[in-house]
């Protein structure tokens, strides 16, 4: 920074800075730095200057525009988001509630299924008790065929 301006067609202290363009607000400080401008010591370098930080304050301001233009649209949402909140508290304290019969309604299917098996285990093993009749509780002649337990299913 310790250059002089030389001429003023090409001012060496403000050519590493672009001019401003849409969208140089969002957040961002100008790309002026006020060590560049406290440097300056010429009119015309100080005007240039002068320029383009008036170019990025339109910038600055249309944009301000857009977002004060948003203003209502964002704070209606906002009020709407407000109200959902209890019924979505409701919603979700129901959705746990389903959840918990849910976990309640598998848990009581397992049960059942493993009864069931449980149960055809009990049918095979009869099945194969009265298919043969030396094996298990019987002897040959207290099993008939009308007493077999039918083993088809």
């Amino acid at each position: 920074m310790g250059t002089k301006m030389a001429d003023l067609d090409s001012p060496p202290k403000l050519s590493g800075v672009p001019p401003p363009h849409e969208g140089v607000g969002g957040g961002r400080c100008s790309e002026i730095s006020i060590e560049l401008i406290r440097s300056l010591t010429e009119l015309q370098e100080l005007e240039a200057v002068y320029e383009r930080l008036c170019g990025e304050e339109k910038v600055v301001e249309r944009e301000l525009d857009a977002l004060l233009e948003q203003q209502n649209t964002i704070e209606s949402k906002m009020v709407t988001l407000h109200r959902m909140g209890p019924n979505l508290q409701l919603i979700e304290g129901d959705a746990k509630q389903l959840a918990g019969m849910i976990t309640f309604t598998c848990n009581l299917a397992e049960n059942v299924s493993s009864k069931v098996r449980q149960l055809d285990l009990a049918k095979v093993a009869q099945c194969f008790i009265g298919l043969n009749p030396g094996r298990g509780h019987g002897t040959a002649h207290q099993t008939t065929l009308r007493q077999r337990p039918t083993c088809h299913n």
